[in-house]
């Protein structure tokens, strides 16, 4: 009797902790953003637009000019880089597959707030 509480127990413990072991299915983006003189540039936000749903995710440059936006559901989407007093530079039809890590630099130039499309 004991035997198959313990392996009952054993059972159980294993069902519960399976799912903190499995891989998510989302992706993340990732880069850095420098100017046209390669300098890289803190504080600039990064906005991911899923195309299909219209949900946006949001990151912002630390010191080293670099960004990370984790947790992104795969799909279709268009990311921008923008700062005032540079202009902003988009990419469209930047496409996320399953626990895809894609690495987009972008390189803003001075000037007004004119898009940039890529």
């Amino acid at each position: 009797m004991r035997k198959s509480v313990t392996a009952g127990a054993l059972l159980i413990l294993v069902l519960v902790s399976a799912p903190a072991f499995s891989q998510s299915s989302n992706a993340s983006l990732s880069g850095t953003v420098s100017d046209a003189a390669k300098a890289l540039i803190p504080g600039v936000t990064i906005t991911a637009t899923n195309v299909e749903t219209g949900v946006l995710s949001t990151g912002i440059t630390n010191e080293t000019g670099t960004y990370n936006i984790p947790s992104l559901l795969p799909g279709v989407y268009k990311v921008s880089a923008e700062l005032p007093g540079f202009q902003t530079q988009t990419f469209t039809d930047v496409r996320l597959g399953n626990a895809a890590q894609v690495r987009l630099n972008f390189t803003l130039t001075s000037g007004s707030t004119a898009r940039l499309s890529k």
